[in-house]
């Protein structure tokens, strides 16, 4: 292979896990060719070399997820060097067979983490919940993010590096209150969002490492893998869980869908599918958001009767507290 052209290549991909897992696939792909790979720019039918390197890793023992990574690792490749070839998707190449060594990652977890977060945290754990494949995250700048003041739940188009395509995400009231406090605690001179001072961005090794961090301090029992995905996964399994139609759901996290589902896109009914998701997609569970204003009158009008109940004379310097209040209350019904 060429190791400039390759170098090149993989030079553009954040991640060193996948940088590792591109080289492993592509040096498997020219096992199987008995050639440079490069050397395919000047053959025809490309694609049906790529479908006869699937089979033969299927014959070769190799499990449905292995042989779905090794492929795109020599697909990726060839795409680099702008060599165009067809394969057919009934193959079923990309299909991924559920993984036992993950961990089946909860909201439940997620809100856990965020109790014993800082903010940096909460903003890492609010870009989890988006879906993001983990280089997109990476790569999120702040400006996108630049949206104090208007109303929630506001939409963001975030440009995929894996397939180029649109994800069209919205941020959360919840998402919102957290950007006023974090934008002005970072660097503008550097255009990321979440920011680091070795390269500039969090890279996936990061992000882990603050999962399993969180996963730690909240005292959650984890015994199997603990990574950036399982946020996509989860994004995807509560979509199907609420039946939201499954084209949207890709849209919504920067998974591709075929040229003409996207060209009829529904931004209303992606709102829609959006406000019914992060009811059950959000750092804090509904029972500890903060009362309405109405509910908090309603309580203050309820503890000024049981203190008129109880001192008709009025709040004694005892009674300061509406769980003072509260007790005095129960004392006098016993």
């Amino acid at each position: 292979m060429n190791m400039g052209q390759l170098e090149d290549f993989l030079s553009g991909i954040p991640s060193s896990m996948t940088r590792k897992s591109y080289k492993h696939g592509i040096r498997k792909f020219e096992e199987y060719l008995g050639k440079p790979i490069e050397n395919l720019k000047i053959e025809q039918n490309v694609g049906r070399t790529v479908e006869k390197f699937f089979v033969w890793l299927k014959d070769n023992g190799y499990s449905q997820n292995s042989r779905r990574n090794l492929c795109n690792g020599a697909i990726q490749y060839l795409k680099f060097l702008d060599i165009s070839f067809k394969y057919r998707k009934s193959l079923g190449i990309y299909r991924t067979e559920l993984s036992v060594r993950d961990h089946l990652l909860t909201i439940n977890e997620v809100q856990k983490m965020a109790e014993v977060s800082n903010l940096k945290e909460s903003i890492i754990l609010e870009v989890f919940l988006l879906g993001l494949r983990v280089s997109d995250a990476c790569h999120l700048e702040w400006k996108l993010f630049d949206i104090i003041g208007q109303t929630a739940p506001i939409p963001i188009e975030i440009l995929t590096r894996k397939e180029g395509i649109i994800s069209h995400s919205f941020i959360s009231e919840e998402f919102l209150k957290l950007l006023e406090k974090y934008l002005g605690t970072i660097s503008r001179e550097n255009p990321y969002l979440l920011q680091s001072t070795r390269q500039g961005f969090m890279d996936e090794e990061s992000l882990n490492w603050t999962l399993r961090e969180l996963s730690k301090r909240a005292s959650l029992k984890i015994n199997k893998s603990l990574h950036w995905h399982l946020g996509r996964k989860l994004f995807l399994r509560t979509c199907a869980e609420l039946s939201i139609n499954q084209w949207n759901a890709k849209m919504m996290c920067g998974k591709s869908v075929e040229k003409d589902i996207e060209t009829y896109l529904n931004g209303v009914a992606l709102k829609e599918d959006f406000l019914r998701l992060n009811k059950v997609l959000k750092l804090k569970p509904e029972r500890q958001q903060e009362g309405t204003s109405k509910e908090l009158e309603e309580l203050r009008t309820v503890m000024k009767i049981l203190a008129r109940y109880v001192n008709p004379k009025g709040i004694s310097e005892d009674m300061s507290t509406d769980m003072e209040i509260l007790k005095r209350f129960l004392e006098e019904e016993r």
